[in-house]
């Protein structure tokens, strides 16, 4: 999976079953498994956390209240020394502040069009829409030129057909459409993939504190808490699932326009019944030679509504704790998530190769599903050796060149969040593959 490996994910869900109804573990799974990557980080937050609770104390999953409608996510008893909480769990991504629904969905309208007029259209189709900004009663607002209920008006259709249909279609590279609903350049490229053909210069960014998704997203929240019990505290957990304003809560240079994670949580909080909002982002340390040498964590920050809730930031610390560690950072996450490339049958998330040798032997570890997709013919050799040993030499090549042959090899297990693990090739000189030496004699010639 993408925040956390799915070793880990199914350990999570195997510990939970006590816990869920089949119903919300049918739910869950579904969600899992979703095409759409909002749905799907969502739900590895949910499972994390619900797991995570279940470590340090008393868990119960969607807690039924009596003349209760709305439906909680979770409920403990002994999280908070003060007495009981209500809990919901939410995660948010760029894709909730980017447009990017819309103009994929006006794309999608424009290809399925630009198909029926030539052939194979849709390949080399770029949008990129533009953006607009106004003032309004005081308020600076800044908005992607594209309606959520945009739809190809005739004209439009007859423009893009004498573009499509032109022998010099590809020379003229750019086509503008406009209207109401849509400004955006449609250009010829050579190869355009589906899920990344439209852009826009304007940040997934909030210019409002209150009309903006992470906003929306507490209130909904906060509606969804209101059917616990009165004595219960209420606590909001929204994850980084590639949601920037979360990942960087502070902004560092706003302008005075820009409005960052931190303000429009604060801003919400001084207008909620919510005692906490708490915001879980998996993050790496810089390492010295970069992202190679760095370690994954959470950053998880914390904000009460008023004074008195630092006594149960301990707990709220153990539970973080206890958070597996992140397979990604938020924005990798989604982009791997966006690209399909974490499904279980794409190609694996392989380990890395190491050798460690003495001078007469060697041992040259592989990643164990590397070599099973080569071997069942789903990898050609190129791309096993690229793989394994990058622009170097292939060392399985390069030391049975040299007369050695596998001795020995075993499986060395890796744990819960790897996806992968490791051949362990023992290596050392065979007469099966190197020229015959003379033998060591009991005298003197003659």
């Amino acid at each position: 999976m993408a925040i956390f490996s799915r070793r880990r994910l199914q350990a999570m869900l195997d510990d939970l079953g006590p816990f869920l109804a089949s119903d919300k573990a049918g739910d869950v799974l579904a969600r899992l498994e979703h095409k759409d990557t909002q749905s799907a980080l969502a739900a590895e937050f949910e499972v994390g956390l619900l797991w995570s609770l279940s470590r340090v104390g008393h868990l119960k999953v969607e807690p039924v209240f009596p003349k209760r409608r709305s439906q909680i996510d979770a409920m403990s008893d002994d999280l908070f020394s003060s007495g009981p909480v209500a809990i919901e769990i939410t995660a948010l991504s760029d894709d909730t502040f980017s447009g990017k629904a819309d103009m994929d969905r006006a794309a999608n309208i424009i290809v399925q069009f630009a198909k029926g007029v030539r052939k194979e259209a849709d390949k080399h189709l770029y949008f990129q829409f533009a953006e607009r900004s106004y003032y309004d009663k005081g308020h600076f607002h800044r908005v992607r030129c594209i309606d959520r209920d945009f739809s190809l008006a005739v004209e439009m259709k007859e423009k893009l057909s004498t573009w499509l249909k032109s022998a010099e279609w590809q020379a003229s590279q750019t086509i503008r459409l406009t209207g109401d609903e849509i400004d955006v350049v449609i250009s010829w490229r050579q190869s355009v993939h589906p899920l990344f053909r439209t852009h826009c210069s304007m940040p997934a960014v909030a210019y409002h504190a209150e009309d903006n998704p992470l906003y929306k997203a507490l209130k909904k929240k906060e509606r969804q808490l209101s059917g616990a019990p009165v004595e219960f505290m209420k606590c909001v957990f929204i994850g980084d699932a590639g949601c920037s304003i979360l990942r960087q809560l502070k902004l560092l240079n706003s302008a005075g326009r820009e409005i960052g994670g931190e303000r429009i949580i604060r801003h919400f909080l001084a207008k909620s019944r919510i005692d906490a909002v708490c915001v879980f982002s998996p993050s790496r340390t810089p390492g010295f030679f970069g992202s190679l040498h760095s370690n994954l964590f959470w950053q998880v920050t914390i904000f009460p509504r008023q004074n008195g809730f630092e006594s149960q930031y301990e707990s709220l610390r153990k539970l973080a704790a206890r958070l597996p560690r992140p397979n990604l950072e938020g924005y990798q996450a989604r982009t791997r998530h966006l690209q399909g490339s974490l499904r279980p049958q794409e190609r694996g998330q392989y380990l890395g190769s190491y050798m460690t040798s003495n001078g007469f032997s060697s041992t040259i570890k592989i990643s164990a599903r590397l070599v099973l997709e080569m071997l069942s013919g789903r990898l050609t050799p190129d791309q096993f050796r690229q793989s394994a040993f990058g622009k170097s030499a292939n060392l399985l090549d390069s030391h049975l060149s040299r007369g050695m042959t596998i001795q020995d090899v075993r499986i060395e297990k890796s744990d819960l969040d790897e996806d992968d693990d490791h051949f362990v090739f023992h290596l050392d000189f065979d007469a099966a593959a190197s020229p015959l030496t003379s033998p060591k004699t009991s005298r003197a010639k003659g």
